[in-house]
């Protein structure tokens, strides 16, 4: 009995460090992320013959990726011709890069009812 008590306490003790040694934070890490500019992705949705969301804000520098989720072909095309995605099919994605803040208002040229807006700051 004695013998099974002592091994009892053992078990009970490298539980409790194996336990301690799974609450400490010691993954890698990864300090050149820092180093580099963020640069932010933005999705909009081609759905329901809508871009959703319609209006987006984003920084100088941004990208936005429209997906078109759609079961109909559309476009996302600048109304200034900054921008122009040509004609998605459905699951295709186009993207853009905003280098320059401003408004940016696009349609789709298939179904002309369909507006958004890119406002970069």
């Amino acid at each position: 009995m004695r013998k099974f008590l002592k091994w009892l306490i053992a078990m009970v003790l490298v539980a409790a460090a194996v336990l301690a040694a799974g609450c400490t934070d010691s993954g890698p890490t990864d300090d050149s992320a820092d180093d580099q500019e963020q640069v932010q992705t933005n999705e909009v949705s081609m759905m329901s013959l809508q871009f959703q969301p319609q209006n987006i804000r984003v920084s100088a520098g941004d990208t936005v990726t429209w997906t078109n989720d759609d079961a109909v072909a559309h476009t996302a095309t600048a109304d200034n011709g900054e921008f122009d995605s040509g004609v998605l099919e459905p699951g295709q994605t186009y993207s853009h890069a905003f280098e320059e803040p401003g408004t940016y208002d696009y349609i789709c040229t298939i179904h002309p009812s369909m507006v958004g807006t890119v406002t970069v700051q």
